[in-house]
């Protein structure tokens, strides 16, 4: 009888400060844990050096997070020729600004903080650190890349993408993805960067001038339509005219994305913020707030008709979840897993 499926996902840590100071650069170096070589430029830089690294790598890509002292980044032709990482790479730079080369010193590209630089792991670049940084990567097969764009994937190398649309929605992503996975349990781990790769894909498409609104766009727009309603999922404000014209795309082709996933907009918003009420709910200090205060912060307006839809939802009204300990359903004290997964 054959055994449970294996997951395949690797999540690994590494922070130098596990070295002595003395060893710190020479025990990193053996390593090899970056696609590229990492230098300090000058003595006191290797001195004070110091990096850390979060790594996930799953079937549909990886994702790094790295955060170093000031150093020089650079990958060559030979790392290609070494390790055969055929990637394309999106980095988001969290620090100051840095310089970048590419294509042997052929042009030069400075990223600021908060720009989504894409780079071409079969080309040479090199990046200049010039002060401690942070930066957030991930790498997608170069087969997904050309699968949506062609061979015209390589013409990215070096571009730095707008921070609008759904580059915005990426970076969001990312920023999502560092702050939850060291977090997370294996079997949940291993499916957090799909969405993510299916988002930068579209960005891709879009990048070289295919239309948001093309079926192909249409997986990569569900996802940043549920980054955008994740991160102002309490606002009042938010529609489904709001959640388009962030995405640049018309109402109608939302409705029909959020229907080829079997969901609407009004029933997904209202799903995610009555399980965010629900975990408010049941924390140890809920006695202490106002159920209408409550409902306001989850963008509810109404008291009554959130009480109303709480409680076909969930089977308790929200002062009765509040007074139970531990919370009916839930012997943990966590909300009610109701078959909506965990998501990024």
């Amino acid at each position: 009888m054959p055994g449970p499926a294996r997951i395949c996902c690797t999540y690994d840590e590494v922070d130098s400060e596990a070295f002595a100071v003395s060893e710190r650069f020479a025990l990193w170096r053996e390593t090899g844990r970056l696609p590229m070589t990492a230098e300090p430029p000058d003595a006191e830089s290797r001195r004070r050096f110091h990096i850390r690294l979060r790594k996930l790598s799953g079937t549909s890509g990886r994702f790094a997070d790295l955060t170093a002292t000031p150093m020089i980044l650079s990958r060559e032709q030979s790392h290609y020729a070494r390790d055969g990482l055929d990637m394309v790479s999106f980095t988001l730079m969290l620090g100051p600004r840095v310089r970048h080369q590419f294509g042997g010193g052929a042009r030069s590209t400075v990223v600021q903080p908060g720009q989504i630089l894409v780079k071409d792991f079969a080309q040479p670049a090199t990046a200049w650190w010039q002060t401690s940084s942070r930066s957030l990567n991930l790498h997608l097969p170069r087969l997904t890349a050309e699968a949506a764009v062609g061979e015209k994937v390589k013409h990215l190398h070096g571009t730095a993408l707008s921070q609008e649309g759904l580059s915005s929605m990426l970076q969001v992503q990312l920023l999502s993805l560092a702050n939850i996975v060291p977090r997370l349990k294996d079997t949940v781990r291993a499916a957090a960067p799909d969405a993510t790769v299916e988002l930068a894909v579209s960005v891709l498409r879009c990048e070289l001038g295919v239309r948001i609104e093309d079926e192909a766009n249409n997986p990569g727009l569900f996802a940043a339509a549920k980054v955008f309603i994740r991160r102002h999922l309490t606002s009042r404000h938010l529609s489904p005219e709001l959640i388009a014209r962030q995405l640049h795309c018309s109402r109608a082709h939302l409705y029909r994305v959020f229907a080829a996933h079997g969901e609407t907009v009004a029933n997904y918003v209202r799903e995610l913020r009555l399980q965010r009420a629900y975990a408010l709910l049941s924390r140890d200090n809920a006695s202490k707030e106002q159920i209408g205060g409550i409902a306001y912060d989850c963008g509810f307006e109404d008291p009554v008709h959130f009480t109303r839809l709480f409680r076909q939802r969930f089977g308790v009204t929200p002062s009765n979840l509040r007074a139970s300990v531990p919370p009916p359903n839930a012997e943990t004290g966590a909300p009610v897993d109701h078959g909506r997964p965990e998501e990024f």
